[in-house]
């Protein structure tokens, strides 16, 4: 069922009363309501919203890289957020934030039946926020998806912009290849800590066919690692897993599988494999970089908590403006920015 707003409620058959206390309907934002089983369907729920949106108004940042299935931060839930013109006056709603953004020319799409930003415009907010590797993780997947691509992106960059360097920083990391979001991370364990890396390598026998395609290679060894995420450890893959193994090991490589805990808990130990792999003097300060990192993106509790506090601001929890004696006044994190 669409969505319906409540001052079209006759035309469709119900009364404002049964929209606003009918179980079988959930509210995005006042004056909507949504059927109830669709409300954890994000494509359904912008739609709603979007009914009482400015007619500029477009879905971007993190709603607008959801929407596109892009690889998001590890966080359980965000803030729906969308965008206006500069000069539009703020449009306070509570259950989605409206940004004055001042999208330029171009960079207005429709998908699923709403507007979206643009893919460069998308990343670009998002880099207002995000931090290095979670950034990373975002572009790989846009890269990875083909809808965009680095030189697009720096086109719309702008010196001086909040986020500007660290998405020269990302853009100088990204690498499209990447096939999931603990790939991009696997790979950036070994890059920001000097060690070469090729994604998606083609692993072919002597005869010229195909056997394997891996993840990351070391380059200049015969080590090959990769992310095994809880798939590998079904009967049917894991079955396909050993044949694929056997096969590289004919090829004279050595896989090492690593799992999302090593990553968060145990990079110390990936970047010791990477020396012995290139014959390099383990150094304890080879991952220190890796490390920082780390620490201020998702794939850490602290980068999580950081960016929960970043987003705090996008959260409408409550109706933004409230009756005084006096006058009106706006509530903590209604200011546009």
């Amino acid at each position: 069922m669409e969505p319906i707003r409540h001052s079209g409620a006759h035309a469709r058959g119900f009364t404002s009363e049964q929209l606003r206390r009918s179980p079988h309907f959930v509210h995005p934002v006042a004056g909507v309501a949504q059927i109830a089983s669709s409300a954890d369907d994000l494509v359904a729920t912008c739609q709603a919203i979007a009914m009482v949106l400015p007619d500029d108004a477009v879905f971007t940042h993190l709603t607008g890289a959801a929407l596109r299935g892009w690889w998001l931060p590890m966080l359980d839930d965000f803030p729906l957020i969308a965008c206006s013109d500069r000069e539009a006056p703020h449009h306070d709603r509570r259950g989605v934030y409206v940004r004055r953004c001042g999208i330029p020319p171009g960079h207005r799409h429709r998908l699923h039946g709403v507007e979206v930003a643009s893919p460069e415009w998308t990343i670009i907010e998002l880099a207002e926020h995000l931090a290095l590797l979670d950034l990373v993780a975002v572009i790989d997947s846009a890269l990875h998806a083909g809808d965009t691509s680095i030189d697009r992106i720096r086109a719309v960059m702008r010196p001086g912009r909040r986020g500007v360097r660290v998405l020269r920083r990302a853009l100088d990391l990204a690498d499209g290849r990447s096939e999931s979001w603990w790939e991009t991370m696997l790979r950036l364990v070994h890059v920001l800590s000097g060690i070469p890396v090729e994604p998606q390598q083609v692993i072919v026998n002597a005869a010229g066919v195909e056997v394997a395609r891996v993840d990351l290679r070391i380059v200049g060894s015969p080590r090959v690692p990769e992310y095994d995420g809880s798939d590998h450890r079904q009967r049917l893959q894991h079955e396909k897993d050993l044949r694929r193994d056997k096969a590289l090991v004919r090829q004279g490589l050595e896989r090492y599988g690593y799992i999302a805990t090593e990553l968060i808990h145990a990079s110390d130990r990936i970047i010791h494999d990477a020396e012995d792999a290139l014959g390099l003097v383990h150094l304890l300060g080879r991952g220190d970089l890796w490390r920082a990192e780390a620490r201020r993106s998702t794939i850490s509790a602290a980068g999580q908590a950081a960016l929960r506090r970043r987003l705090t601001r996008f959260v409408r929890t409550s109706p933004p403006r409230s009756k005084r004696a006096g006058g009106t006044s706006r509530l903590r994190g209604s200011g546009a920015n």
